[in-house]
């Protein structure tokens, strides 16, 4: 019998409620709450993993939120002196929207405390508050990884290394522990120890950064705060789900090395694979390529892929990228005739030159602008055009698809809703029920749980060791 098939029954035995008659509201009250054929309540499955996250900002502390949303009892480690940076962005919160006035109170008043953002980032967690730069402090973390299954950092090597919590370290004193390790650029080359965060690592050193711009000869455009954050975040925490599964088949701990960098040129997959194969549109050659300007009135498009302006300003994302099956339905729509746009009831769409396409762009531009998205909505509906809003993401808490997906959840005491992980499970929908901790809320309930009594609690005060 196999490792993980033991655990598996160890859960069936300890989740199980009365007969196999019981329904899954015996479970959680309500009849839509999902649940395994073991009968794990949802918000359970990681129920008893402990996870020892020595980490600030969003990434990595966003890929342990989701790991808590499961179950997983997420102990976040801050320097006394230091908390994390996340907190601190609360202070410019309005008091009267933020998601907990009492949480940002703490913030203003130096007690540490956060905003909203730092709420999503780390909701679901206990705070522990540890000087880690000293002897002390980090034979104290090293106590929590005894009681863990999952250490997760975003310190710099050199960092860990100075203290003696590097990987190689701490593999050989706990070898089951997973040890989850998130940066910048990776644990290799010549950028190993530099600085990222999302719009370095992610963002700019990617290429993504050059291309998202108008042309080649525009301004920088606009970062989305986080983009790459919260991407590579639920890549960390499915990746720390298959090495908590190879562990139980295995029983061997292992690294887990994820990064801003790596999860960027993830996301240029497409686009260099198109520039090494030699592709026109990744070489920046023949009519319509990457680095064709996007300006209204001088970009190049094959149109049914494209973006357009209507006449109330709403932007409209086309999504007839097989132009060939969606050319003559988007034309009927717009009551243009292919041989008026084309030049011909046949033409060899190939064949065209830049400025051709730039010219039938001018065109459907106009055509677009001619009338309102609300006007063009039931035409394009009619005519099977598929197509998109561009949406403001001030408008999100508002769409329709946002709320029909679920992806906005109440969590108790909070004054606004909280995004849950972006993939679902039918055995468990993960979804936040708890806020994010104080500055050192849990410090003396989680060190009385590895065995310190208040003499010894109160010494370390003193020392500066915890708070």
């Amino acid at each position: 019998m196999s490792t993980a098939y033991r655990r598996v029954q160890r859960l069936s035995n300890h989740f199980l409620v009365g007969d196999s008659q019981n329904s899954s509201e015996d479970f959680c009250g309500q009849s839509s709450c999902s649940s395994t054929s073991a009968g794990i309540p949802n918000g359970e499955m990681l129920k008893g993993i402990r996870i020892i996250e020595l980490c600030t900002v969003i990434a990595a502390p966003t890929a342990c939120a989701q790991l808590a949303d499961l179950g997983a009892d997420v102990i976040k480690v801050e320097s006394p002196k230091a908390p994390d940076m996340s907190r601190a962005w609360g202070h410019n919160d309005d008091p009267k929207r933020t998601a907990d006035p009492e949480m940002q109170r703490a913030l203003k008043e130096r007690r540490g405390g956060g905003g909203s953002s730092y709420i999503q980032i780390n909701r679901g967690k206990r705070s522990v508050l540890v000087d880690f730069q000293k002897p002390e402090g980090v034979a104290i973390v090293k106590q929590l990884m005894e009681t863990a299954d999952v250490f997760v950092t975003n310190i710099r090597l050199q960092g860990l290394k100075k203290v003696g919590l590097d990987f190689e370290t701490v593999h050989k004193e706990f070898p089951r522990l997973i040890y989850a390790h998130f940066t910048a650029f990776g644990r290799d080359g010549p950028k190993v120890n530099d600085p990222g965060y999302d719009y370095g690592a992610f963002w700019a050193n990617t290429g993504i950064g050059d291309i998202v711009r108008t042309s080649d000869e525009s301004s920088t455009v606009r970062v989305p705060a986080g983009f790459g954050d919260n991407a590579s975040a639920t890549q960390l925490a499915g990746w720390i789900g298959m090495a908590l599964y190879h562990r139980e088949v295995t029983g061997e701990g292992q690294l887990v090395d994820a990064t801003l960098f790596r999860a960027g040129l993830n996301s240029m997959t497409q686009l260099i694979m198109q520039y090494l194969g030699g592709n026109p549109f990744g070489n920046s050659k023949g009519a319509r390529h990457v680095r064709s300007t996007s300006r209204f009135g001088e970009r190049v498009t094959m149109v049914t892929n494209a973006t357009f302006l209507c006449k109330d300003n709403v932007l409209v994302q086309f999504l007839g990228e097989d132009m060939r099956r969606h050319v003559k339905k988007t034309m009927k729509a717009l009551g243009v005739s292919i041989k008026d746009l084309f030049g011909s009831d046949q033409p060899r769409y190939s064949s065209f030159t830049a400025d051709q396409w730039r010219e039938v762009t001018k065109k459907i531009d106009a055509v677009m602008a001619s009338k309102t998205y609300e006007e063009w909505k039931p035409i394009l509906k009619e005519h099977d055009v598929w197509h998109v809003v561009v949406q403001r993401f001030e408008n999100m808490m508002q769409d329709e698809q946002v709320h029909a997906t679920g992806m906005l959840v109440d969590v108790p005491g909070l004054k606004h809703k909280l995004f849950k992980a972006p993939i679902y499970m039918g055995a468990d929908q993960a979804i936040p029920t708890r806020n994010a901790p104080h500055f050192g809320q849990h410090t003396q309930e989680i060190l009385s749980e590895i065995g310190y009594n208040d003499e010894a609690l109160e010494r370390l005060r003193k020392a500066g060791v915890v708070r």
